[in-house]
């Protein structure tokens, strides 16, 4: 065969694989993988006639491979001469998919040849519609249906179960994860296409075509309400900011420069499109309860959010020590453990909630790839995304294909996850990427400089909120777990339990605080979490001392309760995210104390013979204190007591 024709063939045979790539990522990562390895294959055996299309995307691909670069050249820096260093990096290092992005210049170079954009429009549209269909269909399944389906249509004992999201017409329904492994992945896939939908719809709402608006509203309703449904915050933020930027786009024709009238015109629109964010936010916040408990678990302290608490407070250390060159691939969560163990040193109570603290990345793609690879590694990420973000402006076809401008949302989404870490995610990421700047190369692009204000703009709002929330020191951003059906009581009981010893000051003040219940309130009972019947360190040790806890009455107190029913609760103790199951619970013994104005003790000894643990959680339980308060007076509100649990239920 000659190499021309071979050369030929090599193309067109990359270029349908990019195509079914496109449609088989909604439905298995692994097929994808093979079809990404096999249009990169091909691409390559095609020969210098080919390469040379890739040419003008040489750049952009070059910073975002020197993001794997710089976490190689810091891993063999820090080389420790152990001998397993290949074995290491290319199973635990970040830089181990460093492959995918491969697929970034072959497809960018695929979607810069005209005669190849209609296929790739259409794939991208039966791409989208795969993943629609299957999240909409896995709202009704309790199973995960990729492991479902997998595993032939059976479930399989020990496999994970959907979050459920209550009735939906009648109907139980669950988080929409498609066939995907979790519903943040679902969500970061989302995200690339909803932008697509939205550009869409604002260009048919320009060029008044009634049928494309009714069909691009329609699809964008539906997607809207799927992406809501799947609880991932971090991608709501990502496709919130690309909407914003379109708008912003669609509202300033033409090239936008820094000159005066263009940053007021800016600044007036973006000021509306706030306080129009803002009353819808407040209209959704008060209407949808959905949406209502997700809001107010970034608020509360017992919540994945405050997770990130302690995954930055350990995180930042490691990058003022490691800013230059990085700590090196694959040893991130070794060191992030290191920090966690000196802080349950100083407060052994914060062991449970470092132990199922996810500290296999920073969930923050730049913060991560700066902490394993040094700031350059960052530089690169950002470099590369200033890149995508310069074509992510109005198009003339918007409303006759669904765009990819959706990768943009990764850049913001990318500051709570690490999306770039998750290849479910990756793959479509580099690849629609590739055809987003592929198939717009000879359009104008977006002035650099504002675009790189454009991006810089919520890093820094971001970077300067947790470094205002991490001024919280940890004695007061842990919170012990309260259980009650009244979520506006459980807030009040919160406020009634002391911090750690150390925290003279706040725990004054919180004796001295007068706190009323309603007497219906007060009659309902509620669960503390105690502590643990294991110490820490890992392997555990059984703990000898009983647990034990205060009540305090105020002295001034009008109507305080007169007794206490408490009741000693056993409660499994591992990581619930991870497995997707609630805790089982048992109660041991129950005991009714007398309360007096002042301190009141309750005191309990283990009464089960307990056997030291081989690792956390196995056979490590907590003791919870479920309390229903008796005596008080039912014609007004009740005066709430204050707890102390001393550092470890140590009250003395």
């Amino acid at each position: 065969m000659e190499s021309g024709t071979l050369s030929r063939l090599s193309e067109k045979g990359s270029f349908y694989s990019l195509l079914f790539l496109l449609i088989t990522f909604p439905l298995s990562v692994s097929v994808s993988q093979i079809f990404a390895g096999l249009a990169v294959f091909l691409f390559l055996v095609a020969g210098p006639r080919v390469w040379e299309k890739s040419r003008p995307f040489l750049f952009p691909f070059g910073l975002i491979l020197g993001v794997y670069l710089f976490v190689f050249l810091s891993s063999v820096w820090h080389l420790d001469g152990n001998g397993d260093f290949w074995k290491n990096f290319a199973k635990q290092s970040e830089a181990g998919d460093f492959w995918l992005c491969l697929i970034f210049p072959v497809a960018a170079a695929h979607a810069a040849e005209e005669s190849n954009s209609r296929k790739i429009r259409r794939f991208i549209w039966i791409s989208f519609f795969l993943l629609l269909l299957s999240g909409l269909v896995s709202i009704f399944s309790e199973y995960r249906l990729g492991k479902f389906i997998s595993n032939g249509f059976q479930y399989a004992p020990g496999d994970r179960k959907q979050h459920p999201a209550g009735l939906l017409f009648g109907i139980q329904s669950y988080l929409p994860i498609g066939l995907m492994n979790t519903h943040l992945t679902y969500g970061g896939l989302l995200s690339l296409y909803i932008p697509g939908l939205a550009a869409g719809f604002f260009a048919s709402i320009r060029r008044k075509s009634g049928f494309k608006i009714g069909f691009y509203g329609i699809l964008l309703l539906v997607g809207a309400w799927l992406f809501l449904l799947n609880q991932s915050k971090s991608a709501w933020l990502g496709v919130g900011f690309v909407c914003v930027v379109l708008l912003l786009r669609f509202g300033l024709p033409g090239k936008i420069g820094f000159s005066p009238p263009n940053i007021a015109v800016a600044g007036i629109i973006a000021g509306i499109l706030f306080v129009c964010i803002g009353f819808s936010f407040k209209y959704l916040y008060e209407r949808n309860w959905l949406f209502h408990r997700t809001v107010s678990q970034v608020l509360e302290v017992q919540t994945p959010e405050n997770q990130r608490y302690w995954i930055y407070r350990n995180s930042l250390p490691l990058l003022e020590k490691t800013y230059a060159l990085g700590l090196g691939g694959g040893k991130f969560k070794s060191a992030h453990h290191t920090l966690s163990d000196r802080s349950v040193q100083e407060q052994e109570q914060l062991w449970y909630e470092l132990e199922i603290t996810p500290n296999s990345h920073a969930h923050n793609d730049m913060l991560h790839f700066a902490i394993v690879g040094g700031w350059v590694s960052a530089l690169s990420l950002l470099l590369f995304f200033i890149f995508i973000f310069r074509d992510i402006t109005p198009s003339l076809g918007d409303q006759e294909t669904l765009s990819p401008i959706g990768v943009g949302s990764l850049w913001v989404a990318g500051f709570f996850q690490c999306y770039l870490l998750d290849d479910e995610v990756a793959l479509p990421f580099y690849a629609l990427s590739g055809i987003l700047i592929g198939s717009r190369r000879f359009q104008e692009k977006t002035n650099f400089r504002y675009t790189s204000l454009l991006l810089i703009l919520p890093f820094l709002l971001n970077a300067f909120f947790w470094i205002w929330r991490l001024q919280t020191p940890p004695a007061l951003a842990y919170s012990r777990q309260i259980r009650t059906e009244n979520p506006d009581y459980e807030k009040l009981l919160e406020k009634r339990i002391l911090p750690f010893r150390s925290e003279v000051a706040i725990r004054q003040d919180r004796l001295l605080e007068k706190v009323l219940v309603p007497n219906d309130w007060a009659e309902k009972p509620f669960q503390i979490e105690g502590c643990l019947t294991h110490r820490w360190p890992n392997p555990p040790s059984l703990r000898k001392d009983p647990f034990r806890f205060g009540i305090y009455l105020s002295p001034n107190a009008k109507n305080p309760p007169k007794q206490a029913l408490v009741t000693v609760v056993s409660r499994e103790s591992f990581d619930e995210d991870q497995l997707y199951w609630s805790h089982a619970q048992v109660e041991l013994a129950s005991e009714r104390i007398s309360l007096k104005s002042g301190w009141n003790s309750f005191l309990w000894k283990e009464t089960i013979p307990l056997a030291p643990s081989p690792k956390f959680p196995t056979g490590v339980f907590f003791r919870d204190f479920k309390i229903v308060w008796e005596g008080f007076r039912k014609d007004q509100d009740v005066d709430l007591p204050a707890f102390d649990f001393g550092d470890l239920c140590d009250y003395e």
